[in-house]
This record gives C-alpha cells, sequence and structure tokens, in this order.
C-alpha cells in the first residue's frame, strides 16, 4: 500500500468530500487525530474512490473542525472518538455525546495529548452528578416498553450495552452503547520501537489477529519502501485466508447455535479445530500469534509440512461445503434466517458498511481485489455478493467466502516460491505509511507514522468500529427475540471496537 504522497497540506478547518468518477459521493474508510511535529492537532480523513490507492486530506483541528456526519453518516462515530481522544472540537455534529469514556470519565481529559493533568482521570462516586449520565433516546407511546441487555452477559463474553424499545415483541428502536474495556491501544502504540509494533497490533481483535499484524507490518513497509520477499507475501496469504476459512466456519456453526440446530453447531466447532490443530502442525500457533513481523515473518515452513497441511485444509473444507449445504437447506434453519435483520442497501452505503455484511446487502467491495495488496496482487479473487441483507444473505456469503478461501490458499500453497522470508531494514527515518487488510469482517486499515525507530503515531480502523452503528438499523421490525441471531449474523467484535 502507499505512504503518505497522498496526503493534502492543512490549510483550513473544512474537509472537501471527494467523490467518483461517476459523480457519487466518495466512500469514508476513516477519520483520526493527530499532533503534528510541532504538536500542533490535525484531523485526517481517508476515501476511497474506487482506485486502487486510498485518497487522504489533512486540516486543521486547532480550530473548531465542522462536522461532515450530516452529510456523510459513517462519520459520526469517528468525528466523536476525534473529540475524546484530542479534544478536537466538532462543530454542527448530529451527536455530541463522549464515545469512549464513559460517566466516570473527568471531563477535559483527552489522552492522546502529549500533556495529561496529574489529577485522576476517573471521577469518584460522591463526584459524579446527574449531567454526567449518557442520555439515551427515549421512546414514548402507550405500550412501549424499554428493555435493557447487558453490559455484563450471560456467558464468556466481552461487555456491551443494547437498549431496546419495544411494543410487544416488535422492537421499535435500538441503541448500542460500547468502550467498557477500552484498551487505548493508539496510545500504547507511541514510543513502542516500530519493529515491536505488530505485537501490540496482534492483542486489537484476538481472532483476527493475524489481519491486524499484517496491515500493521504493510503500513511500515510502505512507509520505509521496503519489499516483501516473495514467499513472505504468499505464506501471508495463506495464514489470511485460513484466518478467514476459520472465522466463517465458526460464525456458521454459531448462527446454528443461535437457532437450536444443535448438531450443525458442534459439527462446526469439531471442522473449525481440526483447522486450528493443523495450523499449529504447520506453523506452530493456532492463531498465527508472532508469525508477521515487518519486512516479513519470523519463521518459515517445510515443503513436506505444507503439503499435509494443504492436503488437511482440503478435506476439511469438503466436509464443511457439505454441512453447510445441509444446514441451507434445512427448513426450520430457512424459516428463522429467512428474512432476519436485514440491512437495506442505502443503509449500508451511508454507514459506509464494510465485509461479508456489507457484501450481503449488496455492496461489491472487497479490499483484496480493490487495493491489492501482498499475493492478492498475482491472484484473481472471486467475490460473492447477495442483495437480500438478511441473516440468511450473510451466512451463504460466508459459506462462499469459506470455499474461495480453500482455493487461493491451495493456489498459494501449490505455487509457493522459494527464499527467504524477511527483508531487514533501519527503521530511523521520519515516515508516514498506511495499509489495509480484508480481515474476516472486512476493511481493515492502518495508518503509521513514526521517527527515529519509534512510533510517533499509530490509527487503527476496525471493521468492526465500521459496522457497529450498522446493527440497529437491521433489528428494528424484527422480533426482540431474535437479537441474539442478528447480532450473530453480523459478527462483530467488542474487543476490536473498544480498541
Amino acid at each position: 500500500m502507499s505512504s503518505t504522497s497522498l496526503a493534502n497540506t492543512a490549510r483550513g478547518t473544512h474537509v472537501q468530500i471527494p467523490e467518483t468518477k461517476h459523480g457519487d459521493r466518495a466512500r469514508l474508510v476513516t477519520i483520526f487525530g493527530r499532533l503534528n511535529e510541532e504538536g500542533r492537532k490535525r484531523v485526517h480523513y481517508v476515501f476511497d474512490l474506487g482506485k486502487p490507492d486510498y485518497v487522504e486530506s489533512v486540516i486543521d483541528g486547532e480550530q473548531p473542525v465542522p462536522s461532515i456526519a450530516w452529510r456523510v453518516p459513517a462519520a459520526c462515530w469517528y468525528e466523536r472518538e476525534v473529540h475524546d481522544q484530542f479534544g478536537i472540537e466538532i462543530t454542527g455534529s448530529p451527536d455530541s455525546r463522549r464515545l469512549l469514556f464513559h460517566e466516570n470519565w473527568r471531563a477535559g481529559i483527552h489522552p492522546m495529548l502529549h500533556s495529561l493533568p496529574e489529577s485522576e482521570p476517573l471521577l469518584s462516586e460522591s463526584e459524579r452528578s446527574s449531567s454526567d449520565e449518557y442520555r439515551f433516546l427515549k421512546v414514548q407511546g402507550a405500550g412501549i416498553v424499554e428493555v435493557p441487555v447487558g453490559p455484563v452477559h450471560a456467558g464468556v463474553i466481552e461487555p456491551g450495552h443494547f437498549r431496546f424499545s419495544v411494543i410487544g415483541d416488535t422492537v421499535l428502536h435500538l441503541e448500542l452503547r460500547h468502550f467498557y474495556t477500552h484498551k487505548g491501544t493508539e496510545k500504547m502504540f507511541q514510543g513502542r520501537p516500530v519493529i515491536a509494533g505488530s505485537m501490540l497490533a496482534e492483542s486489537v481483535s484476538g481472532d483476527n489477529c493475524f489481519s491486524h499484524a499484517v496491515a500493521y507490518c504493510q503500513a511500515v513497509e510502505a512507509a520505509f519502501r521496503v519489499s516483501v520477499p516473495p514467499r513472505a507475501a504468499a505464506l501471508r496469504l495463506i495464514g489470511l485466508e485460513l484466518e478467514r476459512l476459520i472465522a466463517h466456519v465458526g460464525d456458521v456453526g454459531a448462527l446454528c447455535n443461535d437457532v437450536g440446530f444443535i448438531v450443525a453447531a458442534a459439527r462446526a466447532a469439531g471442522l473449525k479445530e481440526e483447522l486450528l490443530q493443523a495450523s499449529t502442525r504447520w506453523i506452530g500457533t493456532r492463531y498465527w500469534r508472532g508469525v508477521a513481523a515487518p519486512g516479513g515473518l519470523r519463521t518459515d515452513v517445510g515443503a513436506a509440512a505444507t503439503a499435509d497441511f494443504a492436503q488437511t485444509v482440503a478435506e476439511t473444507a469438503r466436509q464443511f461445503a457439505e454441512l453447510a449445504r445441509a444446514i441451507i437447506e434445512t427448513p426450520s434453519v430457512q424459516n428463522r434466517f429467512d428474512w432476519a435483520g436485514t440491512l437495506k442497501r442505502q443503509v449500508a452505503r451511508d454507514l459506509a458498511v464494510v465485509g461479508p455484511v456489507a457484501r450481503a446487502s449488496g455492496i461489491d467491495l472487497d479490499v483484496r481485489r480493490d487495493h491489492p495488496y501482498g499475493w492478492y496482487s498475482k491472484s484473481k479473487l472471486n467475490v460473492p455478493f447477495i442483495h437480500y441483507g438478511d441473516a440468511m444473505a450473510r451466512a451463504r456469503i460466508r459459506i462462499e467466502e469459506a470455499a474461495e478461501s480453500t482455493r487461493l490458499i491451495q493456489q498459494a500453497a501449490d505455487a509457493l516460491p522459494g527464499g527467504e522470508v524477511s527483508t531487514q531494514f533501519e527503521p530511523n527515518l521520519r515516515v508516514q505509511g498506511h495499509s489495509a487488510v480484508e480481515s474476516p469482517r472486512g476493511e481493515l486499515f492502518y495508518w503509521v507514522e513514526a521517527n527515529g525507530g519509534l512510533i510517533t503515531r499509530c490509527h487503527s480502523k476496525s471493521p468492526s468500529f465500521q459496522n457497529w452503528p450498522s446493527l440497529p438499523f437491521a433489528v428494528v421490525g424484527n422480533v426482540i427475540a431474535d437479537f441474539p441471531l442478528i447480532n450473530k449474523s453480523f459478527n462483530l467484535s467488542y474487543s476490536g471496537c473498544d480498541r
């Protein structure tokens, strides 16, 4: 991916929203804040115009910044995050509530600034007042009941709050609130050695850890103009597609669990485990933690082990295809999946939804094809997309993508180049770079700035942060009992959002 040559110089406090060659408004990829070398606030906007690279614009953040959320609804969460992190004032926003920080966070403390006050950032119970409470939308009317769910849930699940307004069993409105376990990862990147940053990137979302590591590494490699050896690029593709295959097999099984199809759920869990064990035998790790590094990979594999791995993947994928066909053809599954949680295409476009959720709503979008990186530039990719936008469509997309991931793994394993798996380089310059990866949940974007071998700014845009705001639109009009199924069909990460 590209470095900073696309960034515009900061000349004012208004961003121009670019248009595609067809006259459509460009898709918003991310918005983030940054302090420049003089310590002055800047706001970065990244757009996708449908070209191989992204377009980045930078504006001054020292003065109030006009919101673009009325024209670009996908910008709302990003603008709220920029204010919370940097104290940059966003004017004219449709929603100026805090996003990252809860009622116990002291006002005026913005953790991404260089200097933080010495006072304790958290308020004690005696210091809190009613004005600090988060204001949820109140839906009023005869027979309307408010149903709060979470943030503590039954089972091993991360915290998230969902507030339903229902009449009878039908959901009229849903508002969600996250960031109960925000990790401050972007702050933790600051001052960390460039070479060690991939280890932190892996911690953002555990089940997509290799995607995060590769996205970070590619951003660094773009910044320092480092070429990854062909063997490392091919192995990265195998790791990324294996991660996607594992995720999709597990997700389809979890969907079956949510509708009581326990036999299919158990079988999918067994197939997922077979893939994880095959990964361990081949490269020494279940989820590819510690494998990626700037410049390539930290480990290599043997030819015999690669052949055994590819054979196991092919057989497991064949069994999953048979299972998936049986799942989709089961009438009770069809009854629950069909028309549940429909996300309309226009809503998905307005909120710049990505990944399988976008493709299930008729949006033909995939970073691997649209912004090819690494070994994908040498691979022909088939991207499935469906127009229905319901839980069944999202299940079908994952099933079709699992088959495509299997094909890509076999193709790369059969043509695996020889040679080294890492390029050594000295990260001592002041540089900026960005990269995107199509993770199992969708577009994952990293922007990195470094100086003297240390990270000065690293922004991570996760697909879950992008997609969570769209979930309520899919839930409204459904019965509240279908929420677990709809939520699982989106399969969004709390950890990836609360980064």
